[in-house]
């Protein structure tokens, strides 16, 4: 008998049977909704949506930082004056010398003296005197930059005018050696002017 009755109702006959019975007694607002609608619930709120992902924080150079280096630069050379009166009247005063010694006279070669005006023009630059270039180079080494063969010795010196500056170097005995060393026969002088010092280069040589 009852299958058959529940057969005719059908759900929504059922439904509406035992909603009948549950509003009597104050459940029905609970089970209605779970009977007739199988779907979610439609008082649940949505999920929200996820959050966009926000712009990435640029990458850190993977670049090391780099700390200045100081640079040694090379020295600034400064536009040398040359006294060619100076450089001239040295090899006369030095031939007078040699004359002296019976010593053949020296004439002035121009390698040599490209070598010891070079030289004589660093040491106004640098204001030092030394037979040792700034760049460490030695006299056998700017003569041969120079093109020169048969580099023999080297004389350097600052102040005086060109009979002061023979004078000092004919009373130092191993320099009148070499001034007076009849062997030689070539000769380079530079003069190199730093305001009114002169800086001083005498190479010598066998060519």
């Amino acid at each position: 008998m009852v299958p058959r009755l529940v057969a005719r109702l059908g759900p929504v006959g059922i439904a509406a049977a035992v909603t009948a019975v549950l509003i009597l007694s104050g459940l029905g607002f609970l089970i209605v909704p779970a009977l007739t609608d199988s779907g979610p619930a439609r008082g649940a709120a949505a999920a929200e949506p996820a959050p966009s992902p926000s712009a990435e924080a640029p990458a850190p150079s993977s670049a090391a930082p780099t700390s200045a280096r100081p640079t040694s630069a090379a020295p600034t050379l400064v536009a040398a004056n040359f006294n060619n009166s100076y450089e001239d009247r040295v090899v006369q005063l030095i031939n007078a010398e040699r004359r002296k010694e019976k010593c053949e006279a020296v004439r002035m070669d121009a390698k040599l003296r490209t070598a010891a005006r070079a030289h004589s023009a660093d040491m106004a630059a640098g204001d030092f005197t030394d037979t040792k270039g700034s760049d460490g180079s030695e006299p056998a080494d700017r003569a041969q930059r120079a093109g020169f063969a048969g580099f023999e010795q080297e004389l350097v010196a600052k102040g005086g005018d060109a009979g002061g500056v023979v004078k000092q170097w004919l009373r130092d005995d191993s320099d009148r050696d070499v001034l007076v060393d009849c062997d030689i026969t070539s000769i380079g002088v530079g003069a190199a002017m730093r305001g009114r010092t002169a800086y001083w280069t005498v190479d010598t040589g066998r060519a």
